[in-house]
């Protein structure tokens, strides 16, 4: 209701940069807050409900960071699927019909119309015991049929990007996003584990790469050890090769549960991941890393 009606200048003068919202849903406005930060990638957590029929929907997917935290107002699609087709169609100009195929698509950015918007789903539940996964795919198909979404094009083997580019993780498993038959776009990407990068990457037949992955992500402290007040040469050099397995690959590499608190050590750790070359910067503190004034 706040983008009605839509503001001309929806975007302007806001770079994106890469961030990536974490838990954006607690956001004051899950998606819009990041984006007007600049951040252009946010996650959400989503799961079946399994609460009272009379108030929670079997066919709806539900975002939050607990099962008892579920509302049935706050679902996948009135926070995620419906804003970002709304935009997008505000953006490129069209309403109800898809564009025609040879037509351009523009991305959120104004400063950056061929940037996407990273959408990371974090699976709550397992596609083995639930519908979580059929249900993902069908609240897709908006974004999908308007050509919003990143996908492999197995016919010239490369990625072809688009507005935005869905990342699943958590409880999703990688052998459904790696089968042409429950992922029959090749639309949906998968949260590679950044440490078996390079081993897999040494296989006969490696499995993490850009036709199958997007994001390569890790625990800091599991990948280079406890983080005191800043991190070592030692730990450095550790994130630099990771890194760089990563985006050899045609990956981003995002490190997670980063120091906090104190800020000074916050910002000393933010430093030196990008400077490392970590591909997305994992934040909760959106504004503060946007203006970079740390």
């Amino acid at each position: 209701q706040s983008l009605q009606p839509f503001p001309a200048d929806f975007t302007r003068d806001i770079i994106p940069i890469t961030c990536h919202s974490h838990n954006d849903y607690w956001r004051h406005i899950p998606l819009l807050d990041a984006i007007s930060a600049g951040c252009a990638s946010v996650e959400a957590d989503i799961w079946v409900s399994t609460g009272r029929p009379d108030i929670f929907n079997k066919t709806e997917l539900y975002v939050g960071h607990s099962a008892g935290s579920l509302r049935p107002e706050r679902t996948f699609e009135s926070l995620y699927i419906d804003p970002l087709v709304y935009i997008l169609d505000q953006t490129n100009g069209m309403m109800a019909t898809p564009a025609p195929a040879t037509a351009p698509i523009y991305g959120i950015f104004e400063t950056n119309p061929n940037s996407t918007m990273v959408l990371l789903v974090d699976f709550k539940n397992s596609p083995r015991d639930t519908d979580i996964w059929s249900l993902f795919q069908n609240q897709l198909q908006p974004l999908r049929e308007k050509r919003y979404l990143t996908y492999w094009n197995a016919t010239r083997n490369e990625r072809v990007m688009g507005p935005v580019t869905v990342v699943v993780t958590g409880d999703a498993p990688f052998n459904l996003v790696n089968n042409p038959t429950t992922n029959l776009h090749q639309d949906v990407f998968f949260d590679a584990p950044l440490l078996e990068l390079e081993d897999d990457a040494a296989s006969p037949s490696p499995k993490y790469t850009s036709s199958t992955s997007y994001y390569a992500s890790v625990n800091l402290s599991k990948a280079v050890g406890k983080v005191w007040f800043s991190m070592t040469n030692s730990q450095q050099a550790k994130v630099e090769k990771q890194a760089a397995a990563a985006r050899d690959l045609g990956l981003l590499s995002r490190y997670w549960d980063t120091p906090s608190w104190p800020v000074s050590v916050r910002n000393n750790v933010w430093e030196q991941l990008l400077l490392k070359g970590a591909g997305v910067l994992n934040v909760d503190e959106l504004w503060t890393a946007s203006k970079k004034d740390w």
